[in-house]
């Protein structure tokens, strides 16, 4: 029994080396039978891009099969380069009348880049291979209503996160999409809030992150997002946080820190290149750390909601291990009450 096998190889010979049929058959033809061969001059980086190629192609069949294949598509179960997938389709499938010229082309791939994080070959190889406007319609039926809008709360969010003003291309893609899903004004309107209200959160944690502020330096709103990502990395165990441990979080972050359950879904889906906890407790200043237990005592005197017992350990969890002992909490805790009580005397 034979079988075929295919060689691929780069040979480095002396620029007097004729290679011709009969030397590939003579030396080669000792290992078997030659279908074909090419025979071409190497140029350095040759292969790695068509490898890129290959990948990209590959990408973008992933894609539809992704879509194609799913019996429904719930956007709880999409991972985060699944949505970025879902939501290049989405946008591109629907709005194929505006990507017909080389500048509305630039723009969605800059959106994508950008907003999205793609990079941007996969994006300009899916708009030259995806314009079968008979996948609206495929994508349509796999989306259950509610998975479909927070699908769209998703997208709102990304392309609202950055950026002085609105961009009227982008907001332009999403009317036309929403309108190709037969979505209503009012859900349209609803869905774009949502996904404002997540961008203020995403804004926030990128501000934070970015270490360019004090800690204690931070808006009030930036300190908020903060202590809510602080107490989100205290609730977890193992990559993940227990039912209980989660309604209580959530709580803490709706009532003392003022956000939503729309906005804690961004707190608690955000992944960090490290943790947050050793990296608050490690800052040079320790007047960074007393201030914000002493911001984060302001909030929880402040509101009328009282927080369980279960709470203020996570609260207590969080502010050890910023390495800041129950001798010096108390003491910022009298400091917080002194300041509220001051305000309310003004």
């Amino acid at each position: 029994m034979k079988k075929k096998v295919k060689l691929v190889l780069v040979l480095e010979v002396d620029d007097t080396t004729i290679i011709d049929e009969l030397m590939i058959k003579r030396t080669i033809g000792q290992l078997g039978e030659i279908s074909s061969f090419e025979l071409t001059d190497y140029v350095e980086g040759s292969e790695q891009n068509q490898l890129d190629g290959q990948n990209q192609e590959l990408e973008i069949t992933e894609i539809s099969n992704f879509i194609n294949e799913a019996n429904k598509i719930y956007f709880g179960s999409l991972s985060i380069e699944n949505r970025k997938d879902v939501a290049l389709a989405m946008l591109n499938i629907t709005n194929l009348e505006k990507l017909t010229n080389e500048q509305s082309k630039e723009k969605f791939v800059k959106l994508f880049t950008d907003k999205f994080e793609v990079d941007s070959s996969k994006v300009e190889k899916l708009i030259s291979n995806t314009n079968d406007s008979g996948l609206l319609g495929v994508i349509t039926s796999k989306f259950l209503e509610g998975d479909l809008s927070q699908m769209i709360i998703y997208m709102w969010e990304k392309i609202l996160s950055k950026g002085e003003e609105e961009d009227d291309f982008e907001v332009g893609l999403m009317e036309t999409l929403s309108e190709k899903f037969s979505f209503e004004s009012q859900n349209f309107n609803e869905t774009k809030k949502n996904g404002l209200e997540r961008a203020k959160i995403s804004r926030a944690v990128e501000s934070v992150l970015s270490g360019k502020t004090a800690y204690n330096k931070l808006k009030a709103f930036e300190k908020g997002v903060l202590l809510a990502l602080l107490l989100a990395e205290c609730s977890t165990i193992g990559g993940k946080i227990a039912t209980l441990e989660l309604s209580q979080l959530k709580k803490i972050l709706s009532d003392q820190l003022n956000i939503s359950s729309n906005q804690t879904t961004v707190i608690l889906e955000k992944k960090l290149p490290e943790s947050l906890i050793k990296k608050v407790e490690q800052v040079e200043v320790y007047r960074e750390k007393y201030e914000l237990v002493e911001f984060l005592w302001e909030r929880v005197l402040s509101t009328e909601t009282d927080i369980d017992e279960g709470g203020m350990i996570l609260i207590r969890k969080m502010i050890r291990r910023l390495d800041i002992s129950d001798i010096e909490s108390e003491g910022a805790r009298k400091e917080a009450e002194e300041n509220l009580r001051e305000s309310s005397d003004e």
